[in-house]
């Protein structure tokens, strides 16, 4: 660590005002310094060894010249006894700042997530635990202005806008693009306080660490990022054969139906893959009807993929054969690696130097398989996968939440056209995922199951340079262990403070279950984007509107009131039992007219209305049946009303619609055969309306709004 003086110096050159402090080495000089300032003072230990001055018995506040000497005195015998083996150069001596906002600025370039800042209330407050703002740096000028904002949401409205934007410019000169912690061998800083007045922002302490050895391109600096990321794309050159390839060798194979040597091939076959299928076994002629062949090597024509499905100790000679072949993507599904045992470590490895030896990727190992529904590569029974191709791409830790992503798109209608169980991530990791899908033209939405990232830092900051929206669902959570914190900012920038400044900063949406994960993708697929919070809610039940705005107000959106030539337009729809306010309450009965359904002209009034961002339409779907004759009946007016959102136009804010079932067959049926006609329209289908309200706040942030 820096001593305090080197601190200072280091920051005083980036154009941080601090204190001016005198070092004294005797309790005479204490004294001198003291009288010398004219004023009351701050005395604090000067030591290399000594991070926590005020835990060591080191600061003593507003000594004057009577008391300078005892204070001197004081603090280095504190501090001999605390910290006995620590080097104690003297005693710092600076004269007290006025009082003033406290603030906080700490960076360090942490091994997974690159250069981080905090920010938040200093001195006293940061023992006390209040949570700093934390993001990824390098930080533009708009972060900066948002980190001040979210730390103090309210301090500057009487301190003003100078001392705002001075507090800004320190932020920058920390962690901006040309900032300290991109141009020092700077690994940790502690600014702690500056005190921030309408006159001044002076920082009063300072500790710096050096940069550890190997850490310089963790930095993340503009041209690191870009330097890492190239060589990371320089990977991916033969990745078409991940999910579109002409050919696929399953090396081990088999002839048993019950095995999945077997099933993979025969659900290939039954899906209608578009290419060769060439079957590995050592005895058998045959599988599925297919010529089988004794190795990849004697397979006569080009192999673009392998699956490997053999005792993990095969692995590595089979992949060598693999890549020898000239195949460029293998998909391990082997278990039985690093998941397994530590003593797998040297197999995995071997397997690991077998792929990197050439120019083939390979998936997993310990993992499923795929879905591809343009080359018809099938990850569950045919029957249960998706047909049509579709934008989105799901990749998976997990081979469950593989297949279990594949079928709730059948069912549900999402437009999932590519579904990657990737298990270990040995060689292939999100990362690498991640910059596949970013330049994949059929991939219009990405999502993952997360269960580690090997560089969060530089998947966050790939994430972020994406146009595309990015969603995760979240297997586990860790948490840095505090208690060998070298300082404040080691002991705040916890892996689960830093994810979730990843998350923010990247504007990547995270879920907490698959259902979260369907609705998710369900709303962005039908949606896109969605420029605000601002909802129109309009229906027929009143106590639906009220819980529906409670929904709201959890999930921060806002139910705005309508412009006045909206309200005037609605006046006609007022008849009684009526609410034409926002959230609008209309009785069934009242939305007809001439014998028509005319949702739509409702909607179409809120489609111009400048409050509002989108719109969740609800439907009582048994208070329906409940007045019709029959069920046909009442199925056929429901036909009727879903034709009548339909008609809505098109322009204009989003359209969610709910379909509240009772949860019949009938009904849910209703609900799944919508859900599929309407996405195509653009309109999102839910089964309720909150889970419709945390879909559109979902869109929002994975919209990016507040993301530059």
């Amino acid at each position: 660590m820096k001593t305090e003086l080197e601190s200072k110096s280091l920051l005083a050159k980036y154009g941080i005002a601090t204190t001016t402090p005198t070092l004294a080495r005797t309790a005479e000089e204490a004294v001198a310094a003291v009288k010398s300032a004219g004023r009351p003072c701050a005395l604090k230990i000067v030591s290399p060894d000594i991070v926590h001055k005020v835990a060591a018995g080191g600061v003593k506040l507003s000594v004057t010249v009577e008391d300078a000497a005892s204070a001197f005195t004081a603090i280095m015998e504190a501090c001999r006894a605390s910290s006995p083996g620590a080097k104690l150069d003297g005693v710092l001596i600076e004269e007290m700042v006025e009082p003033g906002l406290e603030v906080f600025i700490g960076a360090r370039v942490d091994p997974q997530y690159g250069t981080v800042l905090l920010l938040g209330p200093g001195g006293s407050n940061v023992e006390q635990g209040q949570k700093p703002v934390a993001m990824l740096a390098p930080v533009s000028p708009s972060q900066a202005d948002r980190m001040i904002a979210r730390a103090f949401p309210d301090a500057f409205e009487q301190i003003g806008p100078k001392a705002r934007e001075t507090l800004k410019q320190y932020v920058l000169a920390i962690g901006g693009e040309q900032g300290l912690m991109m141009r020092e061998r700077i690994g940790e800083l502690d600014v702690n306080p500056i005190i921030v007045s309408a006159k001044s922002a002076i920082a009063v302490d300072a500790v710096a660490g050096d940069l550890p050895e190997g850490l310089d391109a963790r930095r993340m600096s503009e041209s690191d990022l870009a330097a890492a990321l190239d060589a990371r794309r320089a990977r991916l050159g033969n990745m078409a054969a991940l999910f579109d390839p002409a050919s696929i060798a399953f090396i081990g194979a088999s002839t048993q139906k019950e095995k999945l040597g077997y099933r993979v091939i025969r659900n290939m076959l039954d899906f209608g893959f578009k290419g060769q299928i060439y079957p590995i076994h050592p005895s058998a002629d045959e599988i599925c009807g297919l010529k089988v062949y004794k190795s990849v090597s004697d397979i006569p024509g080009p192999v673009e993929r392998a699956y490997v499905a053999v005792g993990n100790k095969s692995v590595p000679d089979v992949l060598r054969a693999c890549r020898e072949k000239g195949v460029a993507v293998a998909q391990v599904l082997t278990a039985g690696f690093s998941e397994y045992s530590s003593d797998s470590g040297d197999l995995e490895q071997r397997m690991i130097d077998e792929v990197r030896a050439g120019d083939m990727r390979m998936v997993g190992p310990n993992c499923m398989g795929t879905f591809s529904a343009s080359a018809r590569i099938a990850l569950a029974a045919p029957r249960y996968c998706p047909k049509t191709p579709g934008g989105i791409s799901f990749f998976s830790q997990s081979g469950t939440f593989a297949g279990d992503v594949t079928r709730r798109a059948e069912v549900m209608g999402v437009p999932v056209g590519r579904v990657l169980s990737c298990g270990n991530c040995a060689d292939l990791d999100l990362l690498d995922y991640l910059l596949y899908a970013e330049q994949d033209p059929a991939t219009e939405i990405v999502a993952f199951y997360v269960e580690s990232l090997a560089e969060p830092g530089l998947f966050f900051r790939a994430a972020q340079r994406m146009k595309k929206p990015v969603v995760i669902l979240r297997g586990g959570t860790t948490d840095q262990g505090l208690t060998a914190a070298s300082s404040h900012t080691a002991a705040l920038a916890t892996d689960k403070a830093l994810w979730q400044a990843g998350l923010d900063q990247a504007g990547v949406l995270q879920v907490d279950n698959v259902d979260q994960l369907m609705d998710a993708l369900l709303v962005l697929a039908a949606h896109g984007s969605v420029k605000g919070n601002r909802l129109g809610i309009f229906g027929s039940g009143g106590g639906v509107s009220v819980t529906s705005s409670d929904a709201a107000a959890r999930a921060g959106m806002v139910i705005p009131q309508l412009d006045p030539d909206t309200a005037q337009g609605l006046t006609r729809f007022g008849v009684p039992g009526t609410s034409v306010s926002n959230p609008i309450d209309i009785p069934v009965w009242g939305l007809r007219e001439n014998g028509r359904y005319i949702l739509e002209e409702i909607i179409n009034l809120l489609k111009v209305d400048n409050n509002i961002d989108s719109i969740i339409v609800y439907v009582e779907m048994g208070s329906i049946m409940d007045f019709a004759e029959d069920d046909a009946d009442g199925l056929r007016q429901l036909y009727e009303i879903c034709e009548s959102i339909s008609r809505a136009r098109r322009d204009g804010p989003p359209i969610t619609l709910s379909l509240r079932s009772s949860g019949d067959k009938l009904q849910d049926d209703f609900v799944r055969e919508q859900r599929v006609k309407l996405l195509p329209q653009g309109i999102a289908v839910f089964s309720s309306t909150s889970r419709a309200v945390w879909a559109q706040s979902m869109l929002k942030t994975a919209s990016r709004t507040e993301i530059e």
